[in-house]
C-alpha cells in the first residue's frame, strides 16, 4: 500500500510539473507581450515596436485633411494614426476625449506610424 501511494504521489507531482509548464510556456505568452508604451516613445523609435502588440493613450482626433483618425499627445507634436478600426460611430463620439487605444503597432513611409485598432475606450481624467 506504501508503494502505491509514494508512485501515486510521484505521478501526480509530474503531472503537475508538466501541465505548469506547458501553461507556462503556452498559455500566457499573449498577455505578457503587451506593452504598455506612450505616443512619444512609438514615433520616436517605431522599429522597436514594429509588429508587436501594444496599450497607449492620448487625445483622439480626426486630421480633416488626411481623412484619418489620430491619437496625438498631449504638448507634443506626435501623432499615431489609427487603422482598421470598424466601429467609426465610437470614434466620432470620442473625438477630442483622450482614449486608450489597444492594437499591434506599425509604421510604413505612406502614412508613417498606426495602430491596428483592436479596442478604443475612453480615459476618465
Amino acid at each position: 500500500m506504501g508503494r502505491f501511494l509514494m508512485y501515486t504521489t510521484l505521478l501526480v507531482l509530474a503531472l503537475f510539473v508538466a501541465s505548469s509548464y506547458l501553461i507556462l510556456e503556452h498559455g500566457g505568452g499573449t498577455i505578457a507581450a503587451v506593452q504598455d508604451v506612450t505616443v512619444h516613445d512609438l514615433t520616436l523609435r517605431p522599429t522597436s515596436y514594429d509588429g508587436q502588440p501594444v496599450t497607449t493613450s492620448g487625445t483622439l482626433n480626426h486630421n480633416e485633411d488626411l481623412g484619418l483618425w489620430e491619437l496625438i499627445e498631449e504638448d507634443a507634436n506626435f501623432a499615431v494614426v489609427i487603422r482598421n478600426f470598424e466601429d467609426e460611430t465610437l470614434l466620432e463620439s470620442l473625438d477630442g476625449k483622450r482614449v486608450r487605444v489597444h492594437g499591434v503597432f506599425g509604421s510604413d513611409t505612406e502614412i508613417g506610424t498606426y495602430i491596428n485598432a483592436d479596442s478604443v475606450h475612453e480615459v476618465a481624467d
